[in-house]
C-alpha cells in the first residue's frame, strides 16, 4: 500500500483561499472594455507574429484591428495625464498563433529593442497592442503605431518592475528561446 501525504484541513483551506485570490482580478483593474473601431488612415506599421511551427504571419494595422478591438484608459510612464488606448488584446492574437502556452514571447521594436514578456504576464494582466490613442492613430512620435500598454496601477499590484514589459513601436513577435 502506498502511503500518502497528510493533508490538514487548515492545509487545505490555505491552499483553496490562494487559488481563490489568484483567480480575481486585482482590485482597481481597468479591464478592456469591447470597442468597434471606425476606419481611419493609419501611418505605416506592420506586426509580424512568428508561430511555434515558424510560420510568419504579417499584420498590417488594419489586419491587427480586424480582430476584436478593445479600449483601456491607463496612464504610462511617458504621459502626464491618462490616455484612451484602442486596439487588440495580445492574449487574443497569441491564442490565434498557438502561442497561448508559451513559456513566454520575445517582442522586437523597429528600433531593434527586444523585451522578453512571461507567460506570466499576458495570462493574469489584459496587455493591449495599442493601434490608436484618445481616438486617432497611434504616430511614432507618440510612441506607436503599435505600442504594448496594461493598466498601471494593475501591473504595479503585481510585483512588477515599470517598464520592463512595455514595447513600442512594436515590430515582431515570437516565442521566446
Amino acid at each position: 500500500m502506498e502511503r500518502g501525504r497528510n493533508v490538514t484541513l487548515k492545509q487545505i483551506l490555505a491552499a483553496a483561499a490562494v487559488a481563490v485570490l489568484a483567480a480575481l482580478p486585482f482590485a482597481g483593474q481597468a479591464a478592456p472594455e469591447p470597442v468597434t473601431l471606425a476606419k481611419i488612415e493609419h501611418a505605416a506599421g506592420a506586426l509580424t507574429v512568428l508561430g511555434p511551427d515558424g510560420t510568419e504571419t504579417v499584420y498590417s494595422i488594419d489586419a491587427l484591428e480586424g480582430l476584436p478591438t478593445y479600449s483601456l484608459r491607463t496612464k504610462t510612464p511617458w504621459r502626464d495625464a491618462p490616455a484612451t488606448f484602442e486596439g487588440v488584446l495580445l492574449r487574443d492574437l497569441l491564442a490565434a498563433h498557438g502561442l497561448s502556452d508559451a513559456e513566454g514571447i520575445t517582442v522586437t521594436a523597429e528600433n531593434d529593442y527586444r523585451v522578453t514578456i512571461p507567460h506570466q504576464i499576458w495570462a493574469e494582466l489584459d496587455v493591449l497592442i495599442a493601434t490608436r490613442v484618445d481616438g486617432a492613430a497611434h504616430s511614432r512620435r507618440a510612441r506607436g503605431p503599435i505600442q504594448f500598454v496594461m493598466d498601471m496601477d494593475a501591473y504595479a499590484a503585481h510585483g512588477a518592475v515599470l517598464e520592463d514589459h512595455l514595447v513600442w513601436m512594436a515590430a515582431r513577435i515570437e516565442p521566446a528561446q
